[in-house]
């Protein structure tokens, strides 16, 4: 395992590289959520390290996640959840 601040270093701008850093962070241990009053994804760590919302805001928009349906399908799609 790597640092989980690792994962975002290869994060490009499409959404096989957001699915990536997804699969990357989950398989550090981490936990991504969706937040239903947010409309994104979020990191479990976000609640102590606010910097955080910036990635998974970013990884958010390139998966086109903004509601718990656009989770469940991006999830369909790349497997986000198999960790």
């Amino acid at each position: 395992m790597r640092p989980f601040k690792e994962c975002f270093k290869q994060l490009e701008n499409n959404e096989d590289s957001a699915a990536e850093c997804i699969h990357c962070l989950k398989k550090n241990g981490e936990q991504i959520l969706y937040s239903d009053s947010l409309k994104r994804l979020i990191i479990a760590r976000e609640a102590s390290n606010p910097e955080l919302s910036e990635y998974m805001t970013r990884i958010s928009a390139l998966l086109e996640i903004r509601s718990r349906e656009d989770y469940e399908k991006a999830d369909r799609k790349f497997n986000l959840t198999m960790y």
